[in-house]
């Protein structure tokens, strides 16, 4: 027997015209139910949605971003490195939490750290005609730049504040002073051969400014720069082994690897294990990220809190912010960082 709860895929879908005279509104109000809910009385909102629940409606959201105005829409732009570590994924979660409850939908485009292939994914996500664009870096291609000061989307990236200027509004720490902190923390416990391991920096504003932190606070507490231990590896636990391989390698005296990401890190306690020696008695370990992991590894990983979560949410109360013409928003939003001291270093 054919299970009869199942819908018929060749019934006609139900019109907006049909869901108004249902609730007992005019389609325009159904309308704003949907892309303006703040203009409609909650007892309406919740008749119309009532309807549109009970008919399974789905609305042709193509249809509905060509008859809008970009300001009307309700629909962000969003662009993402190719490999979504844990970091970025908070990111983005903090997001997309925020658009859901501003009543938003959040449309997410991979990029990638090179000039030619973020300008296409900028362009991709424009065709879509959004509100605004929330990019998870700084924006590094000239023409993309240009591209975006020039139109009339709001723009916010999530990036790196120090020594840049956003396009329209950034959010974020200084990498450069999360790097320094670290570094300037180890030192303070009497590290005196400190590597640093960091995945490609090339085209990663946070990344260059993480290194460039760690090598001031080097030669501002009197280490003379110790060039030959420095290493970029891929983000993967095997790099961040490999990275304390070499290093150790190139000086015997190395005491402690500062890691740009805690992925590096876990791959770097898991080597010294597989070494059998002691953290950080023989070697000391600090990470970048605060990962879940970073408080379950033996042993715990000194690391640097980064706010994630908050960052994302940020980005868009603030661009929320923008589109509903607040004066005076900042340009930057500098947000708080903390060193998490545990057994590792």
């Amino acid at each position: 027997m054919a299970d009869s709860s199942r819908r018929n895929p060749s019934k006609p879908r139900i019109s907006m015209k049909e869901i108004a005279r249902r609730a007992g509104v005019a389609p325009m109000t159904v309308s704003r139910a949907l892309a303006d809910p703040d203009k409609v009385s909650p007892d309406t909102r919740a008749r119309v949605l009532a309807v549109i629940e009970r008919e399974g409606f789905i609305r042709n959201q193509i249809a509905s971003a060509m008859s809008s105005t970009p300001s009307r829409r309700r629909m962000l732009g969003t662009m993402v490195p190719p490999l979504i570590n844990s970091g970025i994924a908070e990111q983005v979660q903090g997001m997309s939490d925020a658009c859901h409850e501003a009543g938003y939908q959040l449309l997410l485009i991979q990029g990638a750290f090179d000039p030619e292939a973020e300008e296409k994914a900028i362009r991709a996500l424009l065709g879509w005609q959004p509100a605004g664009l929330i990019l998870q870096a700084f924006v590094t291609s000239d023409s993309a730049r240009h591209l975006l000061a020039a139109g009339e989307v709001a723009v916010v990236e999530i990036s790196e504040i120090r020594g840049h200027e956003p396009i329209d509004m950034a959010v974020g720490v200084s990498n450069f002073d999360t790097a320094y902190a670290m570094t300037r923390h180890l030192i303070g416990k009497g590290y005196r051969r400190i590597g640093f391991a960091s995945t490609p920096v090339h085209g990663n504003d946070r990344l260059q400014q993480r290194r460039i932190g760690y090598r001031q606070a080097l030669v501002d507490h009197g280490h003379v720069y110790p060039g030959g231990l420095e290493i970029e590896v891929p983000i993967t636990a095997q790099g961040g082994a490999a990275a304390l391989v070499a290093l150790s390698a190139r000086d015997p005296e190395l005491d402690v690897l500062f890691c740009s990401s805690d992925t590096l890190a876990i791959g770097a306690v898991q080597e010294c294990h597989r070494r059998g020696w002691k953290i950080p008695g023989r070697m000391a370990i600090a990470g970048y990220g605060d990962m879940d992991l970073a408080a379950e590894l033996y042993p715990r990983l000194t690391t640097l809190r980064i706010p994630r979560y908050q960052m994302g949410r940020r980005a868009v109360e603030q661009m929320l912010r923008r589109l509903k013409g607040e004066p005076e928003l900042p340009r930057i939003v500098p947000m708080e960082f903390e060193i998490v001291e545990r057994e590792s270093a």
